[in-house]
């Protein structure tokens, strides 16, 4: 006599081997994904300072600090500061010389990519700090060029008279909230600055005072 359950039992055995095969391979193919992915930036994980000041002449660093998903340090990593959505931030050319309005920068052994940018202009619209093809921080960006000259000037000097006692954000070049003394000090030093040209000299506490009595 023939066992008529046999059959059946074969069958949901091998379907059962087949379901335990897949689903392993899908937890292979997962880990092997994240190992291969390990040193790659996760957003998630990755900083970038929300203001950035700039000046033609220079003088700031902007940093970047790229992690991955295990919240680990990336050395070598990318990231790319994107100017396409600020139309007022005028970048030297020396900074982009092939005028797609990005700038690309590595991470150091501890992960931070430290930028040196140099520009100017009026401040408006924002820059996208991207990672891994992803937005990771919208950044306003604060120029002492006031007047979109690419230079650092009477002129701006003069504007940021205008602005002392305001709370900003043009002009607050030290990010404390408030437009002051120490931010006419800032402007001192790169007074002369242009993107050809670094600041002449850094001006003393008593000269910036004696500039603005």
């Amino acid at each position: 006599m023939h066992d008529n359950t046999k059959a059946p039992r074969r069958l949901f055995q091998s379907l059962g081997l087949a379901v335990v095969l897949t689903l392993g391979l899908a937890l292979v193919s997962a880990a092997l994904a994240r190992i291969a992915h390990a040193d790659a930036p996760d957003p998630r994980y990755c900083i970038a300072q929300p203001v950035m000041v700039s000046a033609p002449g220079g003088g700031f660093n902007y940093t970047v600090t790229l992690r991955d998903g295990a919240n680990q340090p990336v050395p070598g990593g990318t990231a790319i500061l994107d100017f396409t959505g600020a139309p007022g931030i005028l970048v030297c050319e020396d900074m982009d010389p092939d005028h797609d309005r990005r700038i690309v920068g590595s991470a150091n052994s501890i992960g931070v990519v430290t930028f040196s940018v140099r520009a100017g202009g009026t401040g408006a619209g924002t820059l996208e700090v991207i990672a891994a093809s992803a937005v990771i921080a919208t950044v306003s960006v604060r120029t002492m060029d006031f007047d979109g000259d690419m230079d650092v000037d009477q002129s701006d000097r003069s504007a940021l008279v205008t602005l002392l006692g305001t709370a900003g954000p043009a002009g607050d070049f030290d990010l404390n909230g408030i437009v002051d003394a120490a931010d006419q000090s800032m402007l001192e030093q790169r007074y002369g600055g242009n993107c050809a040209l670094l600041p002449a000299r850094a001006a003393t506490w008593g000269m910036v005072k004696g500039l603005y009595r």
